[in-house]
């Protein structure tokens, strides 16, 4: 199978819904969660976590345990509030690991990029290891929030990114060393945590002996990965191999011949932020809300007082009526 058909194949696949196949494994899924949990996972999560883990065996357990893990982790870091408000020494790490989003693909998928000489090893390695991965964390899911807002503008499900690996002026020692734990930490994050977010990888300005080692392995490795992880020497040769995927040249960065100034993801982050919290200050208090069903109560209340004094007045009224009756007889 072709590089294209792959990608054919996974993007119908992508803004598809669970199939016939695939219904039992969110069953499956839901068992193991608690009833909060359940309720909160959107069906894209269960979407991803099924597909992601698809060619893991035994499946069923996998893609159980996986969910499982996913649902914890959530709990634990405070996912659900990731959106609404900053995480301490937010700006600090998004400087140290410094991302910037770009244009789309023809599919609708965006286009992130991270220069890693810009990465500061020693200033994230300063940050303790369940904070640092908090923030990485609270990184992608506004990156799922600029998915879901792109499948609702194209009206096509999309929860892939491509992300663009720049390698220039990195040397040998990210293959060991501090640098190389501290990438592995970050990366594992997405992994762990966001199965099924990446579209492509493109690892651009790549040294030689990086290029041999994926030349070496690349044949041991599925067609599906292979699709997803491009490795290019030179700019040039990265820019023609994503034309073929579908990404436009204009949708690139500009330090590639692109158009795109790019939007930094913590610019995007604090947007978001900033939306939900002006959303959540404009929403009506329990207070509010219950004042105006308070009055309809009242105003209820006192029709019925009325009604009662009316029946009551007319009551009285009859009887006056039937006692002057029978005065009038006698």
């Amino acid at each position: 199978m072709s590089t294209l058909e792959v990608d054919q194949k996974l993007a119908v696949e992508e803004c598809s819904p669970l199939n016939e196949e695939e219904m039992p494994y969110l069953d499956a899924c839901k068992q193991v969660l608690t009833p909060e949990q359940a309720e909160r996972m959107s069906m894209v999560d269960y979407i991803t976590i099924i597909r992601g883990y698809q060619t893991y065996e035994p499946r069923l357990e996998e893609t159980q345990k996986a969910c499982k893990m996913i649902a914890d982790w959530r709990d634990k870091v405070g996912y659900y509030n990731y959106l609404s408000e900053r995480l301490e020494g937010d700006e600090k790490f998004f400087h140290m690991w410094e991302e910037t989003i770009y244009g789309r693909d023809d599919y609708g998928h965006p286009i992130v990029c991270v220069h890693i000489s810009d990465v500061d090893v020693d200033g994230l390695d300063a940050i303790p290891v369940d904070h640092l991965l908090r923030l990485q964390g609270q990184k992608q899911t506004a990156y799922l929030q600029l998915k879901h807002e792109i499948s609702e503008e194209i009206g096509q499900q999309r929860y892939k990114y491509i992300l663009i690996v720049d390698m220039k002026g990195v040397g040998l020692s990210i293959v060991g060393g501090k640098k190389r734990n501290i990438l592995q930490k970050i990366f594992s994050v997405g992994a762990d945590n966001f199965p099924e977010s990446i579209w492509k990888i493109f690892v651009i300005n790549t040294p030689f002996m990086f290029r041999g080692i994926w030349a070496m392995i690349k044949p041991w490795i599925h067609p599906i990965t292979q699709a997803k992880v491009n490795i290019h020497g030179s700019i040039s040769d990265a820019v023609k191999a994503m034309e073929k995927c579908g990404i436009p040249t204009a949708q690139l960065p500009q330090f590639m011949g692109g158009a795109s100034q790019g939007t930094k993801a913590f610019d995007y982050l604090l947007q978001k932020i900033e939306e939900n919290q002006t959303a959540a200050a404009q929403a009506p208090t329990p207070a509010a809300e219950a004042a105006p069903a308070q009055a309809d109560a009242v105003e209820a209340a006192a029709a019925v007082e009325a009604e009662t004094e009316t029946q009551t007045t007319v009551s009285v009224e009859a009887s006056l009526s039937e006692d002057v009756g029978r005065l009038a007889v006698v």
